[in-house]
């Protein structure tokens, strides 16, 4: 939408009926991607695990 390229893309998979599980995970990435260090560490991440990590950490602090 601004023309720039995106790096970052997140795939939430739920049950027909957990709509306010799904609107709760989103909340929290929409608030830790605002984190531009945040940001930074997941494009630099070089394993699944290190990626999961950030996340995991990024979680316990907000």
């Amino acid at each position: 939408m601004d023309g720039q390229p995106a790096y970052l893309f997140f795939l939430l998979l739920a049950p027909e009926n957990s709509s306010s599980v799904h609107l709760q995970v989103l909340t929290k990435i929409a608030r830790i991607l605002k984190n531009s260090a945040f940001r930074k560490e997941l494009m630099h991440a070089q394993t699944k695990e290190e990626l999961y990590q950030t996340i995991i950490e990024s979680d316990g602090e907000s």
